[in-house]
């Protein structure tokens, strides 16, 4: 018989963000006992099995299988992991394994796009701004403004999703697994920040495969890749002039430039500077002035962009459902959870609405069906590329 895993229990546990005392409280034992089960040292009843299992949203045998490719520190990648605290860290990582066996069991019945993210050394800045242009040529991007980014990763074969209740401390979270996954902070990030997380992402993905990340060297090379990616060099050195009305900064201009390329105006202006546009004191100016007026979390322009919704998890669910007659309910035993928490994970409000929701302070899932979409091909709008969905049975 197999024999209660120990760290599947802390695994959901620190996915719903509870510590030995909150659960412990819940299920009627003491802090120090549920401790001893995680690692091993207590037999569970199966009483407690039962009430574990129906507080944390999951089925038995939840607790009896053992992961096979659990994820490991160099798969890991967190956005902002220098000012993190590790209990933040461990939770965000929780439910990226949990989002991961999702994505896993859509995987088995749907063949998702193939994964392309090619590998790149990251030891020179040239060598990564070259990385970011072969990523452009090999899917056709050409070197003007890209019109969905999410799309665009999600072509690539990462599945990006939109998780709700992470710390304020992380932007965003991406885990290097068979079928890589972003997730990115649901709590109101805006269009350009979430952007540029999913570019960041992409760029862990490329350079620093097997790679501990989360230092300053490693996470200065995720984001020139993410800049290389969002404002070639070829076309926005041009451009970026727009922003300068002789020596100052042209705040009109950079805001054109924002709405235009979709990035943030501290973005635009860390790009110029890194392409020479910008002087070191005419950036330092732009920083202040962004500071001075109240926009050095959220611009002036960010409410009129709309942010990009996840495709992949919905446009599989419904290829299951209307191909093969899986409901939502097959896919959490899958996953060996409960319906609810799923419901959770992909529909939030409606669960919150509904009062049948896990004790769980967040919501950690949301995704809307494709569109079509068009994207800009050496700078001219009207070219339709990686337009989703192409899932199909397998």
């Amino acid at each position: 018989m197999s024999e209660f895993v120990g760290t599947n229990l802390r695994l959901i546990r620190l996915f719903h963000d509870l510590s030995l005392t909150e659960l412990g409280e819940q299920v009627g034992v003491s802090k120090q006992f549920l401790s001893r089960v995680e690692t091993g040292a207590e037999v569970v009843s199966a009483a407690l099995e039962a009430a574990l299992a129906e507080s944390l949203a999951v089925l038995p045998d939840f607790f009896y299988h053992i992961d096979p490719n659990p994820i490991v520190d160099e798969q890991c990648h967190f956005r902002r992991q220098l000012t993190t605290k590790v209990a933040l860290r461990q939770v965000g990582r929780a439910r990226g394994e949990i989002l991961k066996r999702l994505v896993g069991v859509l995987d088995e019945h749907v063949e998702l796009p193939r994964y392309q993210v090619g590998e790149a050394d990251p030891e020179t800045p040239e060598m990564i701004e070259h990385a970011a242009e072969r990523f452009r040529s090999l899917f056709g991007l050409g070197l003007g403004p890209l019109s969905n980014v999410t799309r665009i990763a999600e072509n690539a074969g990462a599945v990006v999703l939109k998780v709700h209740g992470l710390a304020p401390e992380i932007d965003a979270v991406s885990f290097a697994t068979k079928r890589p996954v972003i997730a990115l902070n649901g709590d109101g990030r805006s269009a350009c920040r979430e952007r540029f997380g999913i570019a960041h992402e992409l760029g862990h993905f490329s350079l620093h495969i097997g790679v501990l990340t989360g230092d300053r060297l490693t996470e200065a090379q995720a984001n020139r890749f993410a800049s290389a990616l969002l404002l070639p060099r070829s076309t926005f050195t041009t451009e970026c002039r727009v922003a300068l009305r002789g020596t100052r900064l042209n705040w009109t201009g950079l805001s054109e430039l924002k709405l235009r390329w979709g990035v943030s105006k501290a973005a635009i202006i860390f790009r110029g500077r890194q392409l020479g546009v910008f002087s070191d004191d005419q950036a330092r100016s732009g920083y202040v002035g962004l500071n001075r007026h109240g926009e050095a979390v959220k611009e002036s322009e960010d409410h009129l962009m709309v942010n990009e919704e996840p495709e992949v998890i919905a446009e599989s669910l419904k290829v299951m459902r209307e191909h093969f007659g899986v409901p939502q309910s097959a896919v959490a035993r899958e996953m060996r959870v409960q319906p609810k928490l799923l419901q959770v994970l992909l529909e939030p409000s409606q669960a919150q609405a509904t009062g049948n929701v896990v004790n769980w302070t967040g919501s950690p899932l949301k995704a809307e069906r494709a569109t079509e979409s068009t994207d800009f091909v050496e700078g001219k709008p009207g070219a339709t590329v990686l337009t989703w969905p192409n899932a199909r049975p397998r």
